[in-house]
């Protein structure tokens, strides 16, 4: 004897109206759709040669339901680890939110189109994080917000880089800049931007030789 559909339905039911799961309500019909195909097969197979026998009933709809229940866990396991967002990892440095996605090309770009729109300050500021980003995937330096331009420096002076005196003028301008609010002149920016070129340059060569 095969147990009822019923009692198994309601396990179901359990599972899914559970509060861990109250939020996946949507996909309970999905759900069913499946768990119901898996009863008929599993009925199917235990009607094959069955053979009643004295207290076959009860053991069978025992080992019937954790059946079931084992079938239920495993496919919740794999929607759950299918569907689940991944982690994704944030920081703030200078202002800038930095996750999985951001690259230094995609911060260069933004300082270029602060650059076009005159907005100076933003540009100094997306430059700067620009390059700390690319010298961080250089192993020149780590990304690490508590980090200060002097504790930067003193790590590229133990690697021997040659930009060491390019990214302290960069930095102390940035830092004069962003914190300090000081007005920003066109011919100074124009330097800036220069000394930004340079140091790209230097982390590359750098990168050339590691």
């Amino acid at each position: 004897m095969i147990p009822k559909k019923e009692i198994f339905e309601k396990v179901v039911d359990k599972i899914i109206d559970s509060s861990k799961y109250m939020h996946l309500k949507q996909t309970e019909n999905v759900f069913k759709k499946i768990l119901e195909r898996i009863f008929e097969i599993l009925k199917k197979s235990l009607n094959k040669g069955y053979i009643p026998s004295n207290g076959s009933i009860s053991i069978n709809q025992n080992i019937f339901i954790i059946f079931g229940i084992f079938l239920i866990i495993v496919l919740f396991y794999y929607f759950f680890k299918s569907k689940s967002p991944s982690v994704v990892h944030k920081k703030i440095i200078y202002g800038e939110t930095i996750d999985d996605d951001t690259t230094y090309e995609s911060l260069y770009k933004k300082a270029i189109s602060c650059e076009k729109e005159e907005n100076y300050k933003d540009a100094v500021r997306l430059y700067f994080i620009s390059m700390i980003f690319y010298m961080n995937e250089k192993s020149l330096c780590i990304m690490d917000k508590s980090k200060t331009n002097y504790e930067i420096i003193n790590i590229l002076k133990k690697k021997n880089f040659k930009g060491v005196k390019v990214f302290q003028d960069i930095g102390d301008y940035f830092y004069r800049i962003w914190y300090g609010n000081k007005k920003i002149h066109k011919e100074k920016f124009v330097e800036y931007k220069e000394k930004i070129d340079d140091l790209f340059m230097e982390v590359n060569k750098y990168n050339e030789k590691t």
